[in-house]
């Protein structure tokens, strides 16, 4: 089999299991609580902790630490490099400390930033900021395990970044069950097993990295090294990068706190099951490439680099376009599946149906958005990402203005998935045009079998899934899981099948 299809299968099992434990988490949640004020205040204060952590960790430190510190583990200088891991490990925990500081003491201006259509609605600006003062030590403990699994990644240790929320989202799901048999919860109480989680995680972390060659001691740090500087000279064009992003994430929040209550409820939940296959395939791919990127070129394998990029694109259109036929087509099936339970009512699955739909039908370029930003980083070209984001940035948002005025809180749906297609498209023809990333196989034929077997695949789960969702709802939690999985075991074989007899194979489409 070939070796990056065998290895994203195998990260991709593994985070599929992670996901389906966070998708249980949210059933645990929708069926206890509902759609209503306290679940839009509970995914909002999330949002804001999901904010800072892929500025700090995620997206900042990720793209300029990860290739500086692979040069420095290919120069095989092993005192160096404890100096510089040991020394970037305190800075952040620095890092982090003050920005608690500022969090506790402008929390309530921080939410009002993000979400101003909460001014309006008091109750539920307060309860948003209580539940966000809870939780605040999370964002500390989260980016530390994220900082650490990061560098075991780079000795391909890959199991530590996967399973990261892994242990929050259990103790959330064990808490909401079994204590609230004995005590009526709040949904504020749920920020004791987030805490609990990021404890236990970066315990985990922590036991990991000593499996590295590399050991985190206080006595190793040494605020002069050459690295440190180098980080901070890339530190303002990378953060400018990862702001302008966050910048549209947050007007776009902005922009769902005006809608009706309940919005941000749909928007999070057709979020969190669109970003089961874009987890999967696009942000563990992308981790995983930046890091094989970044040693290729420090090697100076031009060629391997190129093959490896390609590789990567072949075997992410060979996947993805399958899946967001599956979503778009079974979406109200797949939403009534996983939450239409307890007090989330059937207008919920409309609602959140539609933003699914146009979440579906932009997955592949998401995906792919997370293939080409490695290849500069890689290289350590932020211009262009930066460049192209700033375009971005302005361009979704005069997109925004026409969307939202038509389809309300959908809009903003749809104005992402634009945005992300022309975001993907001018990536690509950049890397072209700079040459820094150059075909090594005719795509012809390729695309034309991959979009004659997809379009079987449409045409096969029209036809199966009419009609279904009026006996599906009466159906129990068990039978409608066994529907949806022979639904994908039917989808995968008619997929397989038609792959098969148009002859796309291993030996002729990857190098």
């Amino acid at each position: 089999m070939n070796n990056i299809l065998f290895n994203i299968i195998k990260i991709s099992l593994l985070t599929f299991i992670v996901k389906i434990i966070g998708f249980i988490k949210d059933i645990v949640i929708a069926n206890k609580f509902g759609i209503n004020i306290h679940t839009d205040s509970f995914y909002t204060s999330f949002k804001i902790q999901n904010l800072f952590r892929k500025i700090i960790t995620e997206g900042t430190l990720s793209y300029i630490f990860i290739p500086i510190l692979s040069k420095y583990k290919f120069k095989k200088k092993k005192k160096n490099l404890e100096q510089l891991i040991s020394s970037m490990y305190f800075i952040l925990i620095l890092v982090l400390f003050i920005l608690t500081i500022i969090c506790i003491t402008f929390s309530n201006k921080i939410i009002l930033i993000i979400y101003s259509g909460f001014k309006n609605n008091y109750k539920k600006l307060e309860l948003t900021n209580k539940i966000f003062n809870y939780t605040i030590p999370f964002i500390i403990l989260i980016s530390l395990s994220y900082f650490l699994a990061s560098i075991i990644n780079l000795w391909n240790i890959i199991y530590p970044i996967i399973t990261i929320q892994l242990i929050t989202n259990i103790n959330i799901i064990v808490f909401s069950i079994f204590i609230s048999k004995f005590l009526n919860i709040s949904i504020t109480s749920l920020s004791i097993p987030i805490i609990i989680g990021g404890i236990i995680q970066l315990t985990i972390q922590n036991i990991y990295i000593r499996k590295i060659p590399i050991k985190i001691n206080i006595s190793k740090i040494n605020f002069l090294h050459k690295g440190i500087f180098t980080i901070i000279k890339k530190f303002i064009p990378t953060i400018l990068n990862i702001l302008i992003y966050q910048i549209s994430q947050i007007i776009n929040n902005n922009l769902s706190s005006y809608f009706k209550e309940g919005s941000i409820s749909w928007i999070y939940y057709a979020d969190k099951l669109i970003e089961l296959p874009l987890s999967i395939l696009g942000t563990m791919t992308g981790t995983l490439l930046l890091a094989k990127l970044s040693n290729k070129y420090n090697k100076k394998d031009i060629n391997g680099y190129n093959k490896l990029i390609e590789k990567y694109l072949q075997t992410i259109l060979l996947l993805s376009i399958p899946i967001s036929i599956f979503f778009l087509i079974s979406s109200k099936l797949l939403i009534i599946t996983f939450f239409k339970y307890g007090k989330f009512k059937y207008l919920d699955v409309i609602m959140t149906s539609k933003i699914l739909n146009i979440y579906s039908i932009g997955l592949t370029a998401l995906i792919l958005n997370k293939i080409f930003i490695p290849c500069y980083y890689s290289q350590h070209n932020i211009n262009i990402p930066n460049q192209i984001s700033i375009f971005i940035l302005i361009f979704s948002q005069i997109i925004n203005i026409f969307t939202i005025k038509i389809f309300k809180y959908i809009g903003i749906s749809i104005s992402i998935i634009i945005s992300s297609y022309l975001n993907c498209f001018l990536l690509y023809i950049q890397l072209i045009r700079k040459k820094m990333f150059k075909h090594k196989y005719k795509w012809k034929n390729f695309i034309i079998k991959i979009f004659i077997s997809n379009l079987l695949i449409l045409l096969f789960l029209n036809k199966l899934t009419n009609n279904l969702e009026k006996i599906f709802i009466k159906f129990n939690i068990y039978k409608r899981i066994i529907k949806i999985l022979l639904l994908l075991i039917y989808t995968i074989i008619i997929y397989s099948l038609s792959l098969f007899l148009l002859k796309i194979n291993k030996e002729k489409f990857f190098i």
